[in-house]
């Protein structure tokens, strides 16, 4: 039994990123159906030669190559991505990713053998070690966000990524740079296009949404690297002002109104995050999440 795949990938700026990933997306054990680029580059993907002869019949005969350019917007290039995919499973990479060869043959036996799961992820090998640290330990208390964890949201809707760990799993959170869901999940859900430019934390707004009603794995057997490319990304204060702005937007849309006693949990994990800038003196992250805050309550209604 065969399952077709689409694979989307959102880009900006990052010609070679792209092709890395292109690259080991030709080299899997079992290809892709189809491959679909939203490019919102500044300078079109298709000016760049290398580009051209890496997303190729050439590179994938038996794949439908589709190209889109779009305005700037992660959620915005994914909803775009997801009106032209056509396959039973639809998987969203990040562009700065090096899939292990036998990724989608990995994903794709879970997919086929279990057929209760309506989304799921692999794994990241290339994070950092799991070591034992006093922000180890301060993340667990104020419930902050986490790896080498259990793939829940804590009570206050931060989430827990299971990366690193080795046992098959259900989970809640599946991460944007390697999250599948099939087909049918789209027909109700798509993504938030009031999160706005890199759209920090959209991948557990989705999974979230998606998590209330279908069932989602974690299945380490599926490897990549993640190589967080460190261009087109803002200065540190504009980063977490927009993840703590994010967060907030994304509680009080998704969990708050389950249990509105949940709001003494999220005053307690901002607390957790104002602690942490304040114990290791990063007054760039402390002046970012006062003008988060500042922005989400005072601006952003």
């Amino acid at each position: 039994m065969n399952i077709s795949n689409s694979i989307i990938i959102c880009t900006r700026n990052r010609p070679k990123d792209i092709i890395q990933a292109l690259n080991s997306l030709e080299k899997q054990t079992e290809l892709p159906n189809e491959i679909i680029i939203v490019d919102s580059s500044d300078k079109q993907l298709l000016n760049f030669p290398d580009f051209i002869n890496n997303f190729s019949a050439t590179k994938f005969p038996q794949t439908n190559l589709i190209y889109k350019h779009t305005k700037p917007g992660l959620t915005y290039q994914r909803n775009i991505g997801i009106k032209f995919a056509t396959s039973e499973v639809v998987h969203f990479f990040d562009d700065d990713v090096v899939l292990e060869n036998n990724y989608l043959e990995e994903m794709n036996k879970i997919f086929i053998e279990h057929p209760e799961y309506s989304g799921g992820m692999g794994d990241i090998e290339n994070i950092p070690a799991n070591k034992k640290s006093f922000n180890l330990l301060l993340r667990k208390i104020f419930m902050l966000q986490r790896i080498y964890s259990s793939g829940k949201f804590t009570l206050s809707g931060m989430p827990q990524h299971p990366y690193g760990t080795n046992k098959f799993k259900p989970v809640q959170v599946l991460g944007g740079c390697l999250m599948a869901y099939r087909k049918p999940v789209f027909e109700k859900h798509l993504f938030d296009e009031n999160l706005k430019r890199y759209c920090y934390m959209e991948d557990c707004d989705f999974s979230a949404r998606v998590s209330f009603e279908h069932k989602l794995f974690y299945n380490p057997k599926a490897k990549l690297k993640h190589f967080h490319s460190e261009l087109a990304r803002d200065r540190v204060e504009e980063n977490r002002a927009m993840y703590i702005k994010n967060y907030s937007y994304l509680f009080f849309k998704n969990f708050y109104p389950k249990n509105k006693f949940k709001i003494f949990a999220y005053i307690w994990t901002i607390t957790g995050l104002f602690s942490e800038g304040l114990i290791y003196r990063n007054m760039a992250y402390l002046r970012g999440y006062f003008k988060g805050l500042k922005s989400f309550y005072f601006t952003s209604k």
